[in-house]
């Protein structure tokens, strides 16, 4: 089968290799449509610290063509996408019920081989029945789409709030119209003119751009989520942030920023991290089937398998949101 394998930092080849094949409790997937993601990036980028070569990618829609051993509830040919990341069950944090921290987890297209390719083994209880009336290029979007409705477990906005979306990538723009259908008053910050132009088709009342004054937005919004990941961005989250405002952070920064620390104290704060998700497919699934998210307005791009290294490369282009990858 064809795949893309990372082989080193910053290099991706499309190379033949075996067909995988399903082991007890196992199903094998043949991929139909794949999205490329922050952390298809970070591999590229050579971020990850796992070995190489390695197929990479985990959001994926496609068909189940072979079951392992043991699987009984499932079928060939079915249409499914994969919950990607496969929990111990044992360890503290899962036994917490916090499967999403895992330390011993598996991470497909980055602890495992992944869907940037024309087959991909995973475990059978980690597929999801797609329905019949929700197209690939939709249901593509279940796994990020779960990122942000577990994000709003934590803290979900009031009518009245005023809430601010901190990034205007996929994640940021997700957020932005899951907000927005709750009627709360929603502004998008961002440095690129094309993404804030987006996330006010998308929902946005108001937006804060490069060439707006932050300092008068400061104190201003009660429910926050950080989605951008720049290592500045909580700290100016904390400044944004009505009193007893709360702040959810999803992005991960990678290094260090100071804080503001007076600030959580004297506005009495609240911030939460919030890691990918736990169980929330079968929610983001009939999100999609409902047409509560604009999915067409996130594709900026439909690629062959063959394109991914260039679409890596230019990952952090403002003109792009969610590329797609037809395998």
């Amino acid at each position: 089968m064809k795949a893309a394998l990372v082989i080193d930092d910053l290099k991706m080849k499309v190379k033949e290799v075996d067909i995988p094949e399903p082991d007890q409790g196992q199903v094998r997937i043949k991929v139909d449509l794949a999205g490329i993601c922050g952390s298809d990036n970070a591999l590229f980028n050579g971020k990850c610290n796992v070995p190489f070569p390695v197929i990479g990618g985990h959001e994926a829609v496609g068909r189940i063509d072979k079951l392992g051993r043991g699987v009984e509830h499932l079928a060939e040919g079915q249409r499914v996408t994969i919950h990607p990341n496969f929990y111990c069950g044992k360890c503290e944090a899962c036994q917490k019920g916090l499967p999403n921290i895992c330390k011993k987890k598996i991470r497909l297209g980055i602890d495992a081989n992944g869907v940037f390719a024309e087959y991909v083994v995973v475990e059978a209880k980690q597929v999801y029945l797609i329905p019949d009336d929700l197209p690939d290029d939709e249901a593509i979007f279940t796994e990020p789409l779960a990122v942000i409705v577990h994000a709003m477990k934590i803290f979900s906005p009031e009518k009245s709030d005023r809430v601010l979306i901190f990034g205007a990538g996929v994640m940021g723009l997700i957020a932005t119209q899951m907000t927005s259908q709750l009627q709360a008053e929603v502004t998008v910050c961002d440095l690129e003119e094309k993404r804030i132009q987006l996330a006010r088709k998308l929902g946005a009342s108001r937006t804060i751009g490069p060439e707006d004054s932050s300092e008068s937005f400061y104190d201003q919004f009660d429910v926050i989520y950080e989605t951008s990941g720049a290592p500045i961005a909580l700290a100016e989250a904390i400044r944004f942030a009505a009193p007893g405002g709360k702040i959810i952070v999803l992005g991960l920064p990678g290094k260090e920023h100071p804080l503001p620390a007076e600030m959580i104290v004297r506005k009495e704060l609240s911030i939460k991290g919030s890691m990918i998700y736990t169980d929330e497919f079968s929610a983001s699934i009939e999100l999609l089937q409902n047409k509560k998210l604009n999915t067409k307005a996130l594709t900026s791009g439909m690629l062959k398998l063959e394109e991914i290294n260039n679409a890596l490369i230019n990952f952090r282009s403002p003109d792009r949101v969610k590329t797609l990858v037809k395998i």
